[in-house]
């Protein structure tokens, strides 16, 4: 399979080479496989795009997204010109370990029933000591974690344009959809806990409730064999 990682970003200059390097380093990875990186630029201000474009050149494509705010649609927007078998998401505020993709591809390989693979992962702080975090190893049910088959994105259809609750609201979707999904036990994955995060911004948490709203709704939908409703 060839592989497209998405990297949405928004105003990320502190820490996006972190997450673009931690791409570029993943080994193991079978000759010849393409792995296409694409940076969603959603409206930064603090000239992430410009770094990204200086720091890397060709090796990442720059998206813009300004007509859309929020990790949903920045993340559509990567994947509408994705050209991999596979596609991966990573937050610009997170990293991977160096083995996380070859060993999510081979799952993927080794179980063509499987629609996506996610893994286990830790968090940490930054700057350290400023927030409380899981060291230890725990199931990353998450963007980051996330390798899809294209065919299985496809069939979900895209992600719901909340600021918050939005992976989630997907995944359960994907679910009752009948995609499986499958965790690695190993932690390939390292979240950064910082001040920014969405998920200790109390006007984006708002939005959780109208991501479980559409989750629900598509499901009533899909029990009732009516058509899925508009965003």
């Amino acid at each position: 399979m060839n592989v497209t990682v998405v990297i949405p970003a928004l105003n990320a200059a502190p820490f996006v080479r972190d997450a673009v390097d931690s791409v570029l380093a993943q080994r193991g990875l079978r000759s010849g496989m393409s792995l296409e990186i694409i940076l969603v630029d959603n409206g930064s201000t603090d000239g992430t795009a410009d770094m990204v474009r200086d720091a890397y050149g060709a090796r990442v494509r720059i998206v813009d997204e300004t007509a859309a705010q929020g990790i949903g649609p920045a993340r559509n927007a990567g994947i509408a010109v994705a050209s991999g078998d596979a596609i991966a998401l990573l937050d610009a505020d997170d990293t991977w370990m160096p083995e996380k993709l070859a060993l999510q591809l081979e799952a993927l390989e080794a179980q063509p029933a499987i629609s996506m693979v996610f893994c286990h992962g830790t968090e940490f702080a930054d700057p350290p000591g400023t927030a409380p975090v899981r060291e230890q190893p725990v199931p990353f049910v998450i963007g980051s974690a996330l390798l899809a088959r294209r065919v299985a994105l496809a069939a979900a259809g895209p992600f719901p344009p909340f600021r918050s609750g939005e992976f989630i609201a997907w995944y359960g979707w994907t679910q009752a959809l009948g995609l499986a999904s499958h965790v690695l036990p190993d932690a390939l994955v390292r979240r950064r806990v910082h001040a920014n995060n969405c998920t200790r911004d109390r006007s984006a948490l708002a939005d959780y409730p109208r991501a479980m709203r559409w989750q629900l709704d598509r499901r009533r939908a899909l029990a009732q064999g009516l058509g899925i409703p508009r965003e």
